[in-house]
């Protein structure tokens, strides 16, 4: 098994390292980063998992996010990690944003375009899709609602594959309390849901141009799948490997093809 090492940068931001190579590559993580608590054991089961994903012969270090935040905006979630990149990683780093985190990632492109080398958005894009922000709101609604449970069930109908919507959904009726227990406080996951209603970037200032960029998903994404095809039609320069039929979990059915394009593209 490979040893992971954990820690906080900037003594408030959690991370996980694989390796010790030369130029990590930068990963910040989706929503989960900041809905379940950032201990150790859980950052490191998600960098491990995350692995499967990524080029065998690159180190990494998955970023997750502050649990006590005074404020949340997109902007400055951006900014925190290119100050990462500046102190901790020589200034420059390839980037990889998984769904949430992807949002985070574009943003730091456009901003700080000399921090990031190359970018890859993984079941993300440069904005939620108008069907992502619904589902966001409906987060925030059943969190402030206490309604936890219904939280969680929300991802039940996420999977491409009905035998997986359905296993999710019997973990879920088995072990409900028990995940939750893991949860991070309801007031901050709100915060970070939050931040991405209020982002209200034009799209020509959110797409990174000048930014060699990956898109990795599937073209039925429910968070993502119209701002996908905003991208493409706004930087000719992209590489895109859309998975037909797919959905936001597309990296968990499709991992061997994932894997293969973020390869190649790093090559």
């Amino acid at each position: 098994m490979d040893s992971v090492e954990t820690g906080t940068f900037l003594g408030r931001i959690p991370f996980a390292r694989i390796g010790s190579g030369q130029n990590p590559i930068l990963v910040i993580n989706g929503g989960q980063g900041f809905m379940m608590k950032p201990d150790p054991a859980r950052i490191s089961k998600d960098a491990r998992r995350l692995k499967r994903l990524l080029p065998n012969d690159r180190s990494f270090v998955l970023l997750g996010y502050d649990p006590d935040p005074a404020t949340v905006t997109v902007e400055g979630l951006a900014d925190a990690a290119g100050e990462i990149i500046g102190r901790h990683l020589d200034g420059r780093a390839d980037v990889v944003g998984i769904s949430y985190g992807g949002v985070v990632a574009s943003r730091l492109a456009t901003r700080s375009p000399d921090k990031v080398s190359r970018l890859i958005l993984l079941a993300s894009a440069h904005r939620f899709s108008t069907q992502g922000r619904r589902l966001v709101r409906r987060q925030i609604e059943l969190i402030e609602a206490g309604n936890m449970k219904g939280l969680l069930r929300e991802f039940t109908s996420m999977f491409r594959n009905p035998w997986l919507n359905r296993l999710a959904g019997l973990r879920i009726r088995l072990g409900a309390n028990h995940i939750l227990q893991r949860f991070g406080k309801p007031e901050v996951i709100v915060q970070y849901l939050d931040a991405m209603l209020q982002d209200e970037l034009p799209c020509a200032d959110a797409v990174p141009l000048d930014t060699p960029t990956l898109i990795v998903g599937g073209n039925k994404d429910q968070f993502f799948a119209e701002a996908m095809v905003e991208a493409a039609s706004r930087s000719s320069g992209m590489r895109f490997t859309i998975l037909e039929g797919h959905s936001h979990m597309a990296p968990i059915e499709c991992g061997t093809a994932v894997k293969r394009s973020i390869a190649n593209f790093l090559q």
